[in-house]
């Protein structure tokens, strides 16, 4: 009797053992919440120190926000460690209280009355996945223009010609948050990268408005395929852009028009703004008024959303900047955006 209850007592304490072991590498696996931060009156976004199952993340019954804040929908961002709550309307000023998984504990948050987000790649952007770029490469040594390079990690502006082309795609974000009115949007910065620069003197890179719908390339070495764009056509077909480096040349074609985006016109004939770039390994801030209007006006019209192009505007020296394909995510281009959180303001 007594060598049964040994042999049952250390099972026992085996068993005990195994299972304490079992809920602390499950508690240690457990991604635990870094923030919250409420983007809008009906939007929160969580970002968690690892990666969420989407059966955990995605269910509703998993949060609560308190006073009096229901949840109507949870989505778990492609990076995995980001969840967005939308929720009935936050005030602003107002503290919460919000409980995530696993129960973790409480989270204080209040909705502020303007707010500042980014888009871009990589996990240090709030919404990533909607950027794309290409360089249209002009290679001095032959006649066609027709290289699209968005595959590369650089972007490319030179004395030969070369553009290269930037957009953000918003629409989702701020339909998920609720900011539809183009009044909501306070001011807007695009920030790039320059990796190399083969002057120290100070040389300007303007942007434009693109007008024209346009896909990024797959690298330089293989010539553009159908629906790509090109130095010589906008979607590879009759629609040439009008002069290099690739500018509309008419006037009263700016972008702020649903007609301008008809199809007759490429570029915009303005200039939206210039930045001074004088060295390499350092970010520039490309703004102007003109670029928020743009922004508001994406707001209102997202399927006009075409970005931007940038070229030299003067200089002697080519200027490499990084690309959204870029190893290190903090080089890479990035849209800011300074708005209000409430509508109707």
């Amino acid at each position: 009797m007594k060598t049964y209850f040994s042999v049952a007592h250390r099972l026992l304490i085996f068993l005990s053992l195994l299972l304490y072991h079992i809920l602390a590498a499950n508690s240690a696996e457990t991604p635990k919440l870094l923030q919250a931060v409420p983007l809008s009156q009906t939007a929160i976004q969580l970002q968690f120190d690892g990666q969420l199952q989407a059966e955990t993340a995605e269910n509703l019954n998993n949060y609560q926000i308190a006073p009096d804040v229901q949840l109507e929908y949870v989505l778990l961002d492609q990076r995995l460690n980001r969840v967005l709550l939308l929720t009935t309307p936050l005030e602003v000023g107002k503290t919460y209280h919000l409980t995530p998984p696993n129960s973790q504990a409480d989270t204080a948050i209040t909705l502020p009355s303007e707010n500042e987000i980014t888009f871009g790649t990589g996990d240090a952007v709030t919404f990533s996945g909607g950027l794309q770029d290409t360089t249209l490469l002009v290679n001095k040594d032959r006649k066609t223009r027709n290289n699209n390079t968005g595959a590369e990690p650089t972007l490319l502006c030179d004395p030969t010609g070369s553009v290269f082309f930037a957009a953000f795609d918003l629409y989702d974000a701020f339909e998920d948050m609720g900011i539809r009115e183009p009044t909501q949007v306070l001011e807007a910065t695009i920030s790039l990268h320059v990796q190399k620069c083969e002057s120290d003197a100070v040389q300007n890179v303007l942007f434009r408005r693109v007008l024209l719908p346009w896909r990024e390339g797959r690298g330089t070495s293989e010539r553009a395929e159908d629906n790509e764009l090109t130095y010589n056509s906008a979607l590879h077909r009759n629609l040439p852009w009008n002069k290099a480096p690739a500018q509309a040349m008419l006037t009263g074609i700016d972008g702020d028009n649903e007609s301008d985006y008809n199809g007759s016109e490429d570029v915009a004939n303005r200039i939206d703004g210039t930045c001074e770039i004088s060295g390499a390994g350092k970010r520039y801030t490309f703004e102007s008024d003109l670029l928020t209007n743009a922004v508001r006006f994406w707001v209102a019209n997202p399927d006009y959303n075409y970005g931007y192009l940038f070229a030299l505007q003067d200089g002697s020296a080519p200027i490499v900047f990084s690309s959204k394909e870029a190893a290190d995510e903090n080089l890479r281009p990035v849209l800011t955006i300074r708005y209000q959180t409430q509508s109707g303001k």
